[in-house]
């Protein structure tokens, strides 16, 4: 029999192969900040390109499913493993080329959105995409799952400004899928097809973007209404108006609540030369006086601008300040027609309302793309209900015109896949996933023939409920990431807070000892001390890890 952990290491080095006998194996078992756990077989880093190939030809050899991922940050499930190898590109973060006459970047897949347009700052350009996860989330992942950001309705998402990018297919090889120029008329377009893929018909190992030059001038609005329906009101003057807009974002007054404030929040920005960002910012502030704000604060100063923005970015994390009891967050990703934005509204919440779910409501106002979230305990029972809730608006929003989803993809989120919400073309993906997959090992189970896994997991020891109770206030969004030196030197989810966390998480369950884990909960006590985290257990690390030493010292 064959090795496999061996044979992992042969290709990238025993440093870079996790096994479950390991303690870090457990960092992994949180998948992403969706409900669902991976349980890879094993997890492998590897650093080359060529290394990427030999893991891919091992898998085809030895019938083993390979799950690409990277920042950890999905939520639709697309990196959450059954078994096989989680291979994790993390390690090639690497900007390979800045051409300034062209406009463009080669990088490779591993690299974090902020860093990039960190870079390309250097050189007055941008990728305008700006996720919420931008801080953690890579750009290959970001292709991947077909993610887009605040910017959407000006700029739109990732796939925009791709223009090529290197893929590794189901059996090793490695192609081109196009030349990096916005103009070509060879064939049917590649690049495109790969968008939104999820690792189940090749890996992403370089891309190439346009890139824009950044605004000479941006303004931010900030506001607050007491009542909802103002927001197909802005809609329709903006149309009417034809007011340009770089963004638009919404949070509804108990998203706001959850950051211990009032009424419902917009944020509206617009962007261009000076002249141009002015005109479209006054005659926007003109259009939202006329309809009576709560409050109404604008800025073209970088620094207040970023303060403005400082819930938004929070949100996702947030969601877990809404009710202690209630830990588990269920969250979906509509795109709504906008002339029909206040009713796909009032839609969510009646049928929450049916079923008495807490509903919060937040995300991308002026593209129609929302996150409603479903607040619920750690029940299987609740889950259930909630993603019956969700499918049965899944239907609502594809009868009015909308998606079910515009930019957290697909994965096998809730059980959905192309064969029941998109019957039409089922046939063809699974036809194009086996002319580069015959072998079905890459991301087996995702988007088409999908295998959704239990929303069941392990029990908690009676005796450590306390501590599961604390852990249980993690979001799981990520966010706190940067804060781990750790990580900076080696992006191994082992080496973050939000890993760790698992670590703790997993002790709780008796999947591993206290002891074995109290060297490395140890460690990440002074990264805690002004973490990045907007949840409740920012407050309570402290607490975390000395009940955790304590059980350890047992």
């Amino acid at each position: 029999m064959t090795d496999i952990k061996k044979e992992l290491e042969k290709i990238v080095g025993e440093e870079f192969v996790i096994s479950p006998d390991m303690p870090e194996y457990f960092s992994y078992t949180f998948g992403d900040a969706t409900m669902y756990r991976s349980k890879p077989d094993f997890i492998a880093y590897p650093g080359t390109v060529e290394e990427i190939q030999e893991i891919i030809r091992f898998g085809n050899k030895e019938n083993i499913p390979i799950i690409t991922g990277a920042g950890l940050t999905g939520l639709s499930g697309g990196a959450v493993c059954l078994k096989g190898i989680l291979m994790n590109v993390s390690r090639l973060r690497q900007i390979k080329n800045i051409d300034d006459v062209s406009k463009t970047v080669t990088v490779e897949p591993g690299i974090s959105c902020a860093k990039l347009n960190e870079h390309l700052a250097e050189h007055g350009f941008i990728v305008p995409v700006a996720p919420a996860s931008h801080l953690v989330s890579t750009v290959g992942a970001n292709i991947a799952e077909a993610a887009g950001g605040t910017w959407g309705m000006s700029k739109g998402t990732f796939k925009n400004y791709l223009l090529t990018m290197k893929v590794v297919d189901g059996q090793g090889n490695i192609f081109n899928t196009g030349k990096p120029f916005p103009k070509q008329s060879t064939g049917p377009d590649l690049t495109s097809l790969f968008i939104g893929s999820e690792g189940t018909m090749g890996v992403i190992v370089e891309l190439t973007f346009r890139c824009d030059y950044l605004p000479e001038d941006t303004w931010t609005v900030r506001c607050r209404f007491s009542d909802e329906s103002v927001l197909q009101k802005i809609h329709e003057g903006l149309a009417k108006e034809k007011i340009n807009l770089y963004s638009f974002e919404y949070m509804d007054e108990k998203m706001m609540k959850c950051m211990g404030k009032e009424n419902m929040l917009l944020l509206l920005q617009t962007a261009g030369s000076k002249h141009e960002a002015k005109e479209n910012m006054d005659r926007l502030v003109a259009m939202l006086e006329k309809l009576n704000p709560l409050e109404l604060k604008f800025t073209n100063d970088p620094q207040e601008a970023d303060e403005l923005y400082t819930e938004r970015r929070s949100a996702l994390g947030a969601l877990a300040k809404a009710d202690t009891s209630k830990p588990v967050i269920v969250q979906f990703d509509p795109v709504l027609p906008l002339g029909k934005f206040t009713e796909g509204i009032n839609k969510m919440r009646e049928l929450a309302k049916r079923e008495n779910l807490e509903l919060i409501i937040y995300g991308h106002a002026g593209d129609g793309n929302l996150h409603p979230s479903f607040i619920v305990e750690d029940d299987l029972e609740q889950k259930l209900k909630a993603k019956r809730v969700i499918r049965e608006f899944d239907e609502w929003v594809e009868k009015e015109g909308g998606v079910f989803a515009g930019e957290h993809a697909v994965g096998f989120f809730l059980g959905r896949d192309h064969k029941n919400i998109r019957p039409e073309i089922a046939d063809y993906l699974r036809k194009i996933k086996q002319a580069f997959d015959p072998n079905g090992v890459l991301n087996p189970g995702k988007i088409v023939d999908t295998k959704e896994p239990s929303l069941e997991i392990a029990p908690v020891k009676d005796e450590h409920k306390h501590i599961a109770s604390i852990v249980s206030l993690c979001a799981k969004c990520h966010i706190c990431k940067n804060d781990s030196p750790k990580f900076a030197e080696m992006p191994f989810e082992h080496n973050t807070i939000r890993g760790r966390i698992a670590l703790i998480d997993a002790a709780t369950r008796g999947q591993v000892s206290f002891k074995a884990i109290k060297p490395v909960v140890e460690e990440m006590k002074p990264w805690t001390t002004n973490m990045e985290c907007p949840t409740f257990i920012k407050d309570r690390m402290g607490e975390l890890i000395e009940l955790s030493v304590e059980q350890a010292e047992k």
